[in-house]
């Protein structure tokens, strides 16, 4: 009997189609979404990334690392930062599309903006990461027009807009919020293989709420649909160790340990140590095979003493 073999019942692969690309997602081995940032506002980026040649240098590191999609943020959602009118967030958004496009890259754009999402997918994005849970039905049709997937977040308030929900049942609200968007999706002509739902985590939630959310995954699945995790640098779990931002990488894979029975993708800032950790967890549970290694080889046996 296989390792493999010993896992609990659960969630079933789920096959993403997005435009020219098709994501196999399996229970156990989500995909790594890797972050790559155009605008200066991120709030857990250590450094902005200030021309398309460094973010290009970065998002191809990140894929050599290991991450199976790089995701383009436009424009950050932090409240305490001023617009990015749209026609900048596509200048600067646009060429690094095409250049992960032309390097055969699959590429999310996050954005909020059908006309950001328009120009995007004309550049060869296969997703739009919709950060506001289908408040512009124009972007399931720009998917649908394309071929491409769309993640559709748990979110009740607007783009920047601060404030944090009272929520009786967060879970079924995430549940409610699905279930609309993905009929207002479908009926607008995107396929609802073509959906992947996002619980939000963070976004005008209190840490209470994320973890309501995190406990309730099994339910978010049901659906059957891919979901995708922001795990990256959460608020909740630096409440949880006291933590600043840009430290937070144990909480960041502890989060997608929570997350990884889950079919989809976690979305990091840690593409290297994320994908490393996913390696090891994914050979001991028999879903990836053993490389192959020389036992002659003591590099990676033990650190070598030093010379003289």
């Amino acid at each position: 009997m296989t390792l493999a073999a010993t896992r609990p019942a659960g969630p079933q692969t789920v096959t993403l189609p997005a435009a020219q690309h098709v994501f196999e997602l399996r229970p156990g081995a989500p995909c790594v979404m890797g972050i790559v940032n155009t605008n200066p506002g991120s709030f857990s980026d250590r450094s902005h990334l200030a021309t398309t040649e460094q973010q290009l240098a970065a998002a191809m590191a990140m894929v050599d690392a290991g991450a199976g999609i790089i995701d383009i943020g436009t424009d950050s959602g932090v409240t305490y930062g001023e617009p990015i009118d749209l026609d900048t967030q596509i200048a600067r958004a646009v060429p690094l599309v095409e250049a992960l496009v032309a390097r055969e890259v699959p590429v999310s754009v996050d954005t909020p903006f059908a006309e950001v999402a328009a120009a995007t997918l004309d550049a060869g994005a296969c997703m739009i990461n919709d950060v506001s849970g289908l408040a512009d039905v124009e972007i399931a049709q720009r998917c649908a027009d394309h071929g491409a997937a769309l993640v559709v977040l748990h979110t009740r308030i607007a783009h920047k807009e601060d404030g944090f929900l009272d929520y009786d049942d967060v879970v079924g609200d995430a549940v409610e919020l699905f279930d609309a968007a993905i009929a207002l999706a479908q009926e607008h002509g995107l396929p609802r293989d073509r959906i992947v739902l996002d619980p939000g985590l963070g976004y005008a939630k209190l840490p209470e709420d994320d973890l309501e959310l995190l406990r309730g995954y099994d339910r978010l699945a049901d659906h059957g649909l891919a979901i995708l995790t922001g795990a990256s640098r959460k608020y909740v779990t630096g409440v949880i160790t006291g933590a600043e931002p840009p430290e937070r990488l144990p909480e960041t894979l502890a989060t997608v340990e929570t997350v990884r029975d889950a079919p989809g993708f976690v979305r990091v800032h840690d593409v290297d140590e994320v994908a490393r950790y996913l390696a090891v967890r994914e050979t001991v549970d028999g879903l990836r095979a053993l490389p192959p290694y020389d036992v002659e080889d003591v590099r990676l046996r033990w650190v070598a003493p030093p010379a003289g």
